[in-house]
């Protein structure tokens, strides 16, 4: 045999085997069909499932309860003694788009400019994102990701955190229009900034107007613009626009702004000081992403606590809400946390039940994929994690976790490599001693 025969039978043996992992991913193991038996099932939209069932076939769920059928076919999967919940939903994050705040090459969260309106934060997640496989420890299982910078940011994604390109991460896009409100135009009628803002937005309505005219009449369209033509979903209302605001004073500005600009959607992106609008946002319902449960006060007169209890009162006001961690700086690397701000909402006040919906259920409906994910349902995508008791309380331990059906390897975990590594690093030392 000679060496160019040789060579082709590598490359034939190598294409062999290449073709046969492609069929076992896209053949009959994608279509498994898997049965959690044994834990207690949470599905969020109704009461906890003692000995309960969950079955899974090609990324969805089919069926959850305790008389359950299992398919014949099935795969059990014993999970006795343990806790089954929908995977918590990052209602707003920078997560995917920083990496080390630190080093500029790592960081893709905003663009130069105020008016960036075309920009589409998925296209910019790093799918390989270090801080992706902790967070997921952490019961985080996907997340809204938001793009930075400038004053009309533009548009944002839900995503899974777990997948081999940006592409098969999305769940929905767009999400939401991002826009950060002026805070000078509080006590300045004559704002650069917003003047900017509503030049924008007016051009967008003139742009829009003439394509519109242009197809119905089979003229010459508009000049191409990406700025203006991204602002047409917003300004129709399939979109909403999320405001961020962090101040009490800026929410009831923008919000007075938004009315007259007459904008269908709004969703306000606010710190603890929404609470003081809570009135007004469930009169209007005016959905809030609650950043920061763990802020510290900013006035004299405010309570040490009035941050943890924020979530408590807007829930007794009837606004609807999920809460966020801040969404940037070292927030972003300890993602992993956001459940225990909503514990720590709950033991200032808010009830049990509406603080594992504020992380789960109510992102969902926030964001518009209750129709995919926040709660254990038929139809929905069975991304689900297994924990010893409530993971709203930092001494439950998250045992396994499935994203979309597909069981996530938790040792990929980076903190858990280090301390595997170093346990037997310091065991060789104490053994040479």
């Amino acid at each position: 045999m000679t060496n160019r025969d040789s060579k082709m039978n590598r490359v034939r043996i190598q294409a062999a085997l290449f073709a046969a992992f492609m069929l076992a991913a896209t053949g009959p193991l994608a279509a498994e069909v898997v049965a959690l038996v044994g834990g207690t099932v949470h599905p969020v939209t109704g009461p906890a499932i003692e000995d309960g069932v969950v079955v899974m076939e090609n990324g969805r769920i089919l069926q959850v309860g305790s008389d359950v059928e299992i398919p014949e076919d099935a795969r059990e999967v014993d999970v006795d003694g343990l806790h089954l919940y929908p995977g918590f939903i990052h209602p707003a994050t920078s997560l995917g788009l920083t990496e080390i705040s630190s080093v500029a090459g790592t960081v893709d969260l905003a663009e130069i400019g105020n008016i960036n309106a075309a920009v589409r934060a998925e296209v910019a997640v790093n799918h390989d994102s270090e801080l992706f496989p902790a967070t997921i420890a952490g019961g985080v299982l996907s997340a809204h990701m938001v793009p930075g910078g400038g004053l009309i940011r533009g548009t944002s994604a839900v995503m899974n955190l777990d997948g081999w390109s940006w592409e098969e991460m999305v769940i929905s896009t767009p999400v939401a229009m991002h826009l950060d409100f002026p805070r000078d135009s509080v006590d300045n009628e004559d704002s650069d900034e917003l003047a900017a803002i509503e030049k924008v937005l007016d051009q967008a309505r003139h742009w829009h107007k003439a394509r519109r005219a242009a197809d119905e009449n089979d003229s010459r369209p508009p000049v191409r613009n990406d700025q203006l033509e991204a602002l047409g979903p917003m300004l129709d209302g399939e979109v909403p626009l999320m405001i961020h605001a962090n101040r009490s004073d800026v929410m009831e500005a923008a919000l007075d702004w938004a009315e007259e600009q007459e904008l269908e959607r709004i969703i306000l992106v606010a710190n603890a000081d929404a609470q003081y609008l809570a009135e007004r946002l469930a009169a209007e319902d005016i959905p809030v992403i609650l950043r920061n449960v763990y802020a510290m006060p900013t006035r004299r007169w405010e309570p040490h606590d009035m941050a943890f209890r924020a979530p408590a009162r807007l829930h007794e006001a009837g606004v609807r809400f999920a809460i966020a961690d801040s969404g940037g700086g070292l927030d972003v690397a300890n993602s992993r946390n956001l459940p225990f701000h909503a514990g720590s909402a709950m033991a200032h006040g808010l009830p049990a039940e509406a603080a594992l919906k504020s992380v789960t259920r109510w992102p969902a409906e926030i964001l518009g994929v209750d129709g995919e994910l926040g709660a254990l349902e038929p139809g929905l995508r069975a991304s689900l994690f297994a924990a010893t008791g409530d993971p709203l309380e930092p001494m439950s331990r998250i045992e396994r976790v499935w994203i979309d059906g597909q069981e996530y390897d938790l040792s990929r975990k980076r903190g858990r490599e280090l301390y595997h590594r170093y346990r037997e690093r310091n065991r060789s030392v104490r053994q040479g001693d």
